[in-house]
């Protein structure tokens, strides 16, 4: 089976037409869906999302998948430090969030799509909520399993999961919960390495490509798949063995060339994945 390249359209902006312009001329074929028409997704009304849709249809692609922002919040008495949530509020009342996960999977039906992104909780200090134990992602797996939908947890390190040992553990104990693998994130907690990869493999689903240069005040310079820090000519090929077939999407939040990010980071993947990307 051979592994597909996915492109964000909002990557270039709000317009999904650009982005999707973008795919076709590069030959890529699948979407991620985040954001568009100045909105996160699940707060787009149905009428816009029909509108993506439909962009997409005509051009002959198809949504890949939804990263949607759940669980990348914390109780409205918490204080999240900086954190880019898309347009979705990082303070959510308990009361609420079963509204949003039943809008994410509507928001995933009228797409197209069966996979959606969910994180772990936001990392508060001592108000901190736990994700493994949380009776809404227990809801969340039946009803994402009705709606023909998964699940994929992101490891984020601003959330909870984000390190080897405690996403097994999460997967151990949700085998409805699959692995949205951000292999960029995987190295900046330490552990972009090919047996740490291996030993993730069998519960990856879906593959997130960004890369970057550390700057010394902490902060990363964001650059093009293949040319910053992270060791992708070792991961890659040590995923692709282990778990062949995957989606690969790039993310690459360069802001000031993003056209050529994505071209020269969709060239890279191509060439650095040894069973070939469609």
């Amino acid at each position: 089976m051979q592994a597909i390249t996915v492109l964000n359209p909002d990557e270039l902006g709000q317009d999904p037409a650009v982005g999707m312009d973008l795919a076709l001329a590069l030959g890529v074929s699948h979407l991620e869906i985040r954001t568009a028409h100045g909105a996160n997704a699940l707060v787009l009304d149905d009428a816009k999302l029909r509108e993506v849709r439909r962009l997409a249809d005509e051009r002959g692609l198809h949504v890949a998948a939804l990263a949607s922002p759940l669980w990348k919040w914390c109780r409205p008495d918490a204080i999240p430090g900086r954190v880019d949530s898309f347009g979705f509020p990082t303070q959510v009342p308990s009361t609420d969030r079963k509204r949003w996960v039943d809008r994410a999977l509507v928001v995933a039906g009228i797409l197209g799509t069966t996979r959606v992104r969910v994180f772990s909780h936001l990392s508060v200090g001592e108000q901190t909520e736990t994700f493994r134990d949380d009776p809404l992602l227990t809801y969340a797996l039946k009803a994402a399993e009705q709606a023909g939908v998964r699940l994929l947890l992101e490891n984020e390190p601003v959330c909870t999961v984000a390190e080897p040992g405690p996403l097994l553990d999460v997967l151990a104990e949700h085998p409805a919960l699959g692995l949205w693998l951000d292999l960029g994130n995987l190295f900046e907690v330490g552990h972009g390495t090919p047996d740490v990869v291996e030993a993730l493999a069998p519960r990856v689903e879906y593959v997130h490509v960004k890369d970057y240069v550390p700057r010394g005040d902490g902060t990363k310079r964001f650059v093009a798949a293949g040319s910053g820090d992270v060791p992708y000519t070792d991961l890659l090929p040590a995923l692709d063995r282990a778990r062949p077939g995957l989606p690969y999407a790039l993310e690459t939040h360069v802001r000031e060339t993003p056209g050529e990010a994505l071209t020269r980071g969709a060239a890279f993947l191509r060439g650095a994945v040894p069973g070939g990307l469609a």
